[in-house]
């Protein structure tokens, strides 16, 4: 999702946060008051002053609440994103130390999620059963990939660190 969206969707979000704590306080001081305290019995309430303070403060506290998440969120947030930026660059200095062959293998695996048969793998343009196994092996010895058995043939996943940085 892009910026733009993401900003409107906080703005509206943020808009009909305050909308309710706004109307249901205006709703607590209509029905605030009664004539008649129930903890006493009698029409003129001791707890009238306390509640009428807590019924001004609710909008105060979750306006503050309400700052102290979108401040903590725009901290971090720019933090995460700093960090998936580190991690696209160390990804994109990766691929530059691949052969042509191993940018195909690597590309494939990205258009299939992080996982690909390695069957699929011999169906690639100019790649056959022994260039492909050879291919495969190179990239387990470099920490790029890995592989599990499923019946004859073998998955070709990328590795932890790879997926978290490429996908």
């Amino acid at each position: 999702m892009d910026k733009n969206k993401k900003l409107i969707i906080g703005i509206i979000v943020v808009v009909a946060f305050l909308y309710t704590v706004f109307s249901v306080n205006i709703l607590l001081i209509q029905t605030s008051d009664v004539n008649f305290c129930p903890a006493v019995g009698t029409s003129a309430c001791p707890h009238k002053q306390q509640l009428d303070f807590l019924i001004a403060a609710i909008p105060l506290i979750a306006s503050i609440a309400l700052i102290a998440g979108a401040g903590t969120y725009y901290l971090m947030t720019g933090k995460v994103e700093i960090k998936q930026e580190a991690l696209k660059s160390n990804t994109e200095v990766l691929l530059q130390f691949l052969n042509l062959d191993e940018k195909k293998l690597v590309n494939l695996l990205i258009e299939n999620h992080g996982k690909a048969l390695q069957a699929e793998l011999t169906r690639l343009p100019g790649m056959s059963k022994v260039k492909s196994h050879r291919i495969v092996q190179r990239l387990i010895d470099r920490g790029v990939i890995e592989t599990d058995k499923l019946g004859k043939t073998n998955i070709v996943m990328f590795t932890k660190e790879i997926k978290e940085g490429l996908l």
